[in-house]
């Protein structure tokens, strides 16, 4: 009964409190730490050896820029919480419409140029690109990644993106505007050396140099990650649909003039069946290797794609997987473009977009067969 008395009574003495002069008991209250949560309390620092690692360590530190930090319970901005995230991934309820807006709000006041991100190496791509996105809708241009080097050492570094852009997926030209796009000729100039250079691979895949080859047109470059395997894609691109169907009807009729050659004995089936056999001209060519490559330099990935980026600036597009890890794309990046190279103008592609569907599905399959 006592007790009961005591618990009554400081109800009624605290509900008089509040509503007549307020209480000293909630004011101190409202003092205290917040409760120990990833929401609203700092969470873990983030330790250097948990930073992605990179060939790319020496580009200049930024200064004045925001700190973003990501583990994989927490976001942060200037050691203050954002958001929490699960594993490193941001809850549905605290993205929208492809950004954070808790983070853009926070990016705009004060606005800032570029942004210092220091992410847990295994925070995945799509936590990332949701932070890359708002950061650009904020107005920010630039990212530098903080990393460390391979190996056994222990140093920390700096790889720079300077002037990047978000694209969605597309199999068009990705929207970079820094740079001048190579051409489809700059890489079929350079298929042998692209090719040794990726040969020096201890695993992968590289693909052949191939004599038949298109003309004309404008060079996609890609750097995509996914699983345990890493991509250096050369595709061919920048022709309006009526240059292709010009293409089209100039090779059915290079095609008939063999078949009527053949028909009249001015050259032997053999001739024939090899005119046949060459297919359409190659306009793509995928060089494939294992995650490790990355990790030790000089990296073939470096060698695959110094014929074409060594002495000028490239306009690159990054694409992963939404779960790749950032781990895997920095070292990536990394490992095409080490310290002393020129760095690129990158555009990454936002993983949880889809590709256009062709207008003509119809068309899209026959052309598809034809290839085959």
């Amino acid at each position: 009964m006592y007790s009961s008395h005591r618990t009554l009574s400081a109800v009624l003495s605290l509900g008089l409190c509040v509503a007549t002069f307020g209480c000293s008991l909630l004011e101190d209250k409202n003092k205290l730490p917040p409760g120990a949560n990833a929401e609203n309390e700092v969470g873990r620092p983030l330790q250097d050896h948990e930073l992605s690692v990179s060939l790319r360590i020496h580009d200049s530190a930024p200064t004045g820029a925001g700190q973003v930090e990501a583990t994989d319970e927490q976001l942060r901005l200037d050691g203050e919480p954002v958001v929490a995230l699960a594993r490193g991934r941001v809850a549905d309820a605290d993205k929208a419409d492809g950004i954070i807006p808790k983070l853009e709000a926070r990016l705009r006041a004060p606005a800032r140029s570029t942004l210092a991100l220091r992410l847990q190496a295994n925070l995945p791509y799509e936590t990332t690109a949701l932070v890359m996105n708002t950061a650009r809708k904020a107005g920010v241009s630039n990212v530098a990644f903080q990393v460390r080097e391979t190996g056994a050492g222990k140093r920390s570094g700096w790889l720079n993106i300077d002037g990047f852009v978000m694209t969605s997926r597309a199999d068009d030209l990705p929207p970079i505007q820094s740079v001048k796009a190579k051409s489809w000729n700059d890489f079929t100039d350079n298929w042998t050396p692209v090719f040794d250079g990726c040969r020096t691979a201890r695993t992968g895949n590289c693909a052949y140099v191939n004599e038949n080859v298109a003309e004309g047109g404008t060079l996609r470059l890609e750097l995509m990650a996914s699983g345990r395997g890493i991509n250096i894609n050369f595709f061919r691109r920048g022709l309006s649909p009526e240059q292709e169907a010009d293409e089209e009807e100039l090779r059915e009729r290079m095609m008939a003039v063999k078949k009527e050659d053949f028909l009249q004995g001015r050259i032997t089936h053999d001739d024939l069946v090899e005119a046949i056999l060459l297919g359409d001209p190659s306009t793509y060519a995928l060089f494939q290797f294992r995650y490790q490559e990355a990790l030790k330099g000089p990296s073939a990935l470096g060698k695959t794609m110094a014929p074409i980026c060594q002495k000028e600036r490239c306009g690159v597009a990054v694409m992963a997987d939404n779960i790749t890890p950032m781990l895997n794309i920095l070292s990536m990046i990394g490992a095409a473009f080490p310290d002393g190279t020129p760095p690129p103008a990158f555009a990454f592609v936002l993983p949880w977009t889809e590709r256009p569907k062709p207008a003509s599905l119809a068309e899209f399959i026959e052309k598809q067969q034809k290839q085959m």
